[in-house]
């Protein structure tokens, strides 16, 4: 199936985002009325799997359904995609996406299935900044000497990422473009191996989720340059952004989105977008968010989430084609 992105696509994908009427299947009219299952791509124990663990929780009593989560790692994101992608639309089967499944589109050149024509956007979770951190060996004290340092040492520092196209690879990739520095990227089998020799002095810096992060920083085994949104985080204070370090236009962020195969019922849609909204707002789950760093996903709606989409896929696809990015 092509998967390049089209003028037409954004259109059809809005239509998704409302459930497709016109082939949409029928939905209970108590829905739901059996529980709901919400799929991971990732491993257990990751951020995206304790954010959706704790969003399925605060949903469970809002829809009066469990709310389970399965996590399916077979064939990276990709597998779990399709898995939703192919399930029956009826609101039963979710998924949970991050920025890599706008990533995809252009970094795979064969998807099973249309990053936005197969699914129906039912709302944010969250996003998660990230950190620049550097092994304390490094000679910079702050951001903007460190920036100075690449320019100067062309070539001489390498960064670590969880693998090709994952998030700390496009936060390098974007730096790598912005700042106009010249860097090596070394691909893990994710995170924790390349934060293992970021520590161990194997690689010299990093960008890892905030939540992640802090642990090691203040154990003292790396140090915190800067954070990779345009504001701030309050888990590192007194921590510039890349923007205020000197990188214009520097923004680069993990989300989690909840989708419904395309053509799922707008009633079983909206109940659904309606339930996690309400859940966000809640200050206990705001309060365990805040603990691991994340924040709540803003309230859109599904049409708007689509929307949100498409530009996700035309800003990383622009970066992927930019910087030569292939896939491992």
């Amino acid at each position: 199936m092509n998967n390049k992105h089209n003028p037409g696509i954004s259109r059809r994908s809005l239509m998704a985002g409302m459930g497709g009427v016109a082939l949409a299947a029928p939905a209970s009219a108590a829905f739901p009325d059996r529980p709901v299952r919400l799929v991971v791509p990732y491993a257990a124990g990751g951020g995206t799997d304790v954010v959706s663990r704790l969003v399925a929780q605060a949903i469970t009593a809002r829809l009066g359904q469990p709310v389970v989560v399965e996590n399916r790692t077979g064939g990276g994101v990709v597998g779990g995609s399709e898995f939703v992608a192919r399930a029956a639309p009826d609101g039963y089967t979710l998924l949970v996406a991050t920025t890599s499944h706008t990533v995809n589109p252009t970094l795979l050149p064969s998807l099973p299935y249309d990053t936005e024509r197969d699914f129906a956007p039912v709302a944010m979770f969250s996003e998660v900044p990230m950190a620049l951190i550097v092994h304390p060996a490094v000679p910079a004290a702050d951001a903007r000497a460190f920036l100075a340092l690449l320019r100067a040492r062309p070539g001489a520092f390498t960064y670590g990422s969880a693998g090709v196209g994952s998030t700390p690879h496009l936060a390098g990739e974007l730096l790598r473009l912005l700042a106009g520095v010249d860097i090596l990227h070394v691909a893990y089998r994710g995170n924790g191996p390349a934060l293992q020799d970021l520590v161990a002095g194997q690689i010299q810096f990093t960008f890892d989720p905030v939540s992640t992060a802090s642990a090691l920083v203040r154990s003292g085994s790396v140090r915190a340059l800067a954070i990779s949104t345009r504001t701030p985080s309050p888990v590192f204070p007194g921590v510039p952004t890349l923007e205020e370090a000197g990188v214009a236009g520097f923004d680069c962020r993990t989300w989690n989105a909840a989708l419904a195969p395309a053509r799922t019922p707008p009633e079983a849609v909206a109940r659904l977008n309606e339930a996690i909204i309400a859940a966000l707002a809640e200050p206990a789950l705001r309060a365990r968010f805040a603990e691991l760093g994340a924040n709540p996903g803003e309230p859109m709606s599904p049409p708007e989430i689509a929307a949100f989409i498409t530009r996700e896929i035309e800003r990383w696809g622009d970066v992927v084609r930019r910087s030569g990015m292939r896939p491992a």
